[in-house]
């Protein structure tokens, strides 16, 4: 039994792990998600800046350069960002599958623990069965021969 409990300590702590590694992971997808709305987000304001500009004059048009540069490097930065997101997703991905093995590799060992463990009470109880069968058998034959 106390391998049993032994077992039983080691997939609560398995499943904390996967837990873990979930919220982990839940957490860079927002992450994620946030630098999409981001880039979203910048490219609606450029299509609407690029409006503004087709009814523009001269003048307005010449910041409209300036503004173009600027946006090129925002529109990198965040994608910079989304690589970096992506990549930690990917990592994370990983080792939440790995600590989900792990938890599995113990489930699946209680698993058979308990099946060889009801097949050795079962075993058990018929043997007792079989015994008493017996005994009563015997009994039976001595009641008779007497």
């Amino acid at each position: 039994m106390a391998n049993n409990d032994d077992l039983a300590t080691l997939i609560r702590l398995r499943k904390f792990e996967v837990d873990e590694r979930q919220r982990a992971m839940a957490v860079l997808l927002r992450q994620e998600e946030a630098v999409l709305a981001g880039i979203n987000a910048i490219t609606r304001e450029k299509e609407a800046e690029a409006a503004f500009m087709s009814d523009a004059g001269i003048w307005e048009g010449s910041t409209f350069t300036a503004y173009l540069q600027h946006w090129q490097t925002r529109r990198a930065q965040f994608n910079e960002a989304l690589g970096y997101v992506r990549t930690q997703i990917e990592e994370a991905r990983d080792e939440l599958s790995e600590a989900y093995r792990r938890l599995k590799t113990f489930e699946i060992t209680q698993e058979q623990r308990d099946e060889a463990e009801g097949l050795e009470k079962s075993r058990l109880e018929q043997i007792e069965l079989d015994e008493m069968g017996l005994e009563l058998h015997r009994r039976k034959q001595n009641a008779l021969v007497m």
